[in-house]
């Protein structure tokens, strides 16, 4: 009977030195917010890395971390990948199955969870570049900005972004070439119940808009299909150094969406209806082709203004990690989106961009077969 009490408490003593080895780990190598729940032989942990644009990677990435050590304790982990300080999905090691987020895991996660403590202060250097082709007198106009951006968190799922854009080179419009604030905005993001996202952002955006965003997406991140909806109310701004001007905040936008993963080389279809940015009423469809490193995407549209088609793409600008302390971090941006459009006149069926991905962007990295994939 003592045999087997001492076995019992030798087993808890190792689990309990090996969670604290992995915690201190994982936070060296850039994971925030890293919290580690003891279940017998097993462990839930939770985590954030900010500087990996696919979640997959840093699940790997975790998965070396915790290294043989896994397998000498005889321990059983679960990586749960936090978004933005809010819990996303639950993934077994090795086998990177998805399961479900359990009513246990939700409460440790939420008492113990403490934005200003388990999160760095982290600068994100990020480009803006906006382009436009074909002028006989101008044959190249764009406009690029280098963006210096922050996100504090305020409380669970809650955030501010800020920064001051630094213009380099603008022959496009008449922004001018001073400094001035960034896209600057209060956003929420929760996923209250299984498979229900939700974010909601206020502020100024890009687009010179300011307003409202709403956005709500279903997604079982096991299945092929996923649907959602984004809807805002925005007006537009002007920002030129400190002087600012602003029009009514009158225009309304409302866009469903239904995506299919085709199981074919890693594409989605995306079918996109509704009134877009600049209230014009159509549709959209995009085709979308996940890479480990990228995500390349192709799309036609046509609405009430007028027909249109190009290709988008995003990545992670090099080097990510650029300085790194203990509460203090400058890094290169997770995700650098740009599209072109052929119509470069008229703004066909375009999507509206609040400073960070959309939802459905974002969960198509989280998906079971492309973590899998990812993961073997």
């Amino acid at each position: 009977m003592k045999t087997g009490w001492i076995k019992i408490l030798l087993l808890f003593c190792s689990l309990q030195v090996f969670s604290q080895q992995l915690e201190d780990k994982l936070w060296q190598a850039g994971f925030e917010n890293v919290l580690i729940q003891e279940q017998r032989d097993s462990l839930n942990v939770f985590f954030e890395n900010r500087e990996f644009r696919n979640p997959g990677h840093s699940i790997y990435f975790a998965e070396l971390i915790s290294g043989k050590e896994t397998e000498i304790n005889n321990t059983n982990i679960t990586w749960l990948p936090l978004y933005h300080n809010k819990l996303v999905g639950a993934y077994e090691a090795s086998s990177f199955q998805l399961t479900t987020i359990s009513q246990q895991q939700r409460e440790f996660f939420n008492r113990n969870n403490k934005p200003f403590k388990n999160y760095r202060f982290s600068f994100r250097l990020h480009p803006e570049v906006v382009s436009r082709f074909g002028y006989y007198s101008d044959p190249f106009e764009t406009k690029f900005n280098m963006i210096l951006d922050t996100r504090v968190y305020l409380a669970q799922g809650l955030s501010l972004q800020t920064g001051i854009t630094i213009p380099i080179v603008n022959n496009l419009d008449n922004h001018g070439m001073k400094l001035r604030a960034a896209p600057t905005m209060l956003h929420y993001f929760t996923q209250p119940w299984n498979a229900h996202f939700f974010s909601f952002s206020a502020g100024t955006f890009y687009n010179d808009r300011y307003g409202f965003d709403l956005e709500y997406r279903y997604d079982q991140l096991d299945s092929s299909w996923s649907f959602g909806f984004a809807v805002g109310l925005t007006g537009f701004y002007r920002l030129y150094g400190l002087e600012y001007s602003s029009e009514p905040m009158d225009k309304l936008y409302g866009v469903v969406d239904v995506e299919w993963r085709t199981g074919i080389e890693n594409t989605s279809l995306k079918l996109s209806a509704g009134q877009f940015l600049y209230e014009d009423r159509g549709a959209r469809l995009d085709l979308i082709k996940q890479f480990p490193m990228a995500e390349i995407g192709l799309f036609a549209a046509r609405t009430d203004i007028g027909t249109s088609g190009g290709f988008q793409f995003a990545f992670s600008l090099w080097p990510g990690k650029i300085i790194r302390g203990k509460k203090l971090e400058l890094r290169t941006t997770e995700e650098f989106r740009w599209e072109y459009t052929y119509n470069n006149e008229d703004p066909v069926a375009r999507q509206f961009r609040i400073g960070m991905p959309r939802l459905s962007d974002v969960l198509r990295n989280y998906n079971e077969a492309w973590i899998k994939q990812l993961g073997n």
